[in-house]
């Protein structure tokens, strides 16, 4: 399962104060098992509202043509155990593409509705202005317009935790806005100086996305740490050898300019489904920092990623 799939789902078994009554009809009484044994299906998000229907959630980061027939399965599975059609289901849909899916299936004998959310129709501000930290986390994936004020808030809110909960708050925010690269970004520059020890394990990601990752972005290399002010240390300690520490000024700009060239070469791969010839070795001849994030940006954003390669970097 991805680890903001997880993330996702952990943040909601909390119940996000202001985004539960954004999304929920009705108060939410109790939260209900999630997993539907009968069926072997698994629900992202399943409560019984004070109205006594029941609302059931999915989380979706991408667009899935079958979402209607999942929906469908799903629907039968609640109807079937807790003897009902007082049922409200929602998806929502957190991707970064713009969405594209049906929220209905329609064959013969059959009409099937269900209501799809895109979360960025939700304005961040309205969450960052909640008492909730899970709120205001969840904002990351909102409508934002001005990404430093969201990520003031979010290290704001890291002031009153103790060192486990601001690191652990800080991963979710992190592998939430995995979702949303330009942010994240800048959330790591902007969490740098913060005393925070993050280790491979903290981290729910393969090896291989796990060296693509916030490694790189901290300013690390592979098998060292990083040193900061009075010897606190931020990153990870994979593979370290004792004693071996290297300065942060140092380490920062090697690392800044790896996870830029690394992030333009994963984000066509994802989008292509494989790398186009010579893109690793164009990428890394490039030093230039400020041209890679806008070309970051401009990936992101276009769906023909081709023709930016073709325009930005001649392949």
């Amino acid at each position: 399962m991805p680890s903001k799939d997880i993330t996702l789902k952990d943040i909601f078994e909390e119940v996000p104060h202001r985004l539960s009554k954004i999304l929920s009809p009705a108060p939410i009484k109790e939260l209900l098992p999630t997993a539907l044994p009968s069926t072997e299906l698994r629900v992202d998000f399943l409560a019984r509202l004070e109205d006594e229907s029941i609302l059931h959630m999915e989380f979706q980061s991408f667009n899935d043509t079958n979402m209607p027939w999942r929906m469908l399965r799903y629907y039968t599975a609640i109807a079937e155990k807790y003897k009902t059609h007082n049922i409200k289901q929602l998806v929502v849909y957190v991707g970064n593409e713009k969405l594209r899916m049906k929220s209905f299936l329609k064959i013969k004998n059959l009409v099937f509705k269900y209501e799809i959310l895109d979360i960025r129709q939700i304005d961040c501000k309205v969450l960052l202005e909640s008492p909730d930290p899970m709120d205001r986390l969840l904002a990351c994936l909102c409508k934002v317009d001005d990404e430093m004020y969201l990520i003031e808030k979010l290290i704001k809110t890291m002031e009153g935790m103790n060192e486990e909960e601001r690191k652990y708050y800080l991963l979710k925010a992190l592998t939430l806005t995995e979702l949303r690269p330009n942010l994240r970004i800048k959330l790591t520059e902007e969490v740098k100086p913060m005393p925070i020890v993050v280790r491979p394990e903290d981290i729910k990601l393969p090896k291989r996305k796990l060296r693509k990752d916030i490694l790189y972005r901290l300013g690390l290399e592979e098998g060292k740490q990083i040193g900061l002010e009075e010897g606190k240390q931020i990153g990870l300690e994979e593979g370290r050898k004792e004693g071996e520490v290297i300065g942060i000024e140092k380490g920062r700009k090697i690392g800044e300019l790896e996870f830029a060239q690394k992030m333009v070469i994963t984000i066509t791969g994802d989008k292509l489904g494989y790398v186009p010839e010579g893109l690793e070795e164009r990428v890394r001849e490039i030093k230039d920092r400020d041209f890679l994030h806008a070309l970051i940006k401009k990936l992101i954003s276009s769906e023909k990623v081709l023709e930016v390669l073709k325009e930005e970097l001649n392949i």
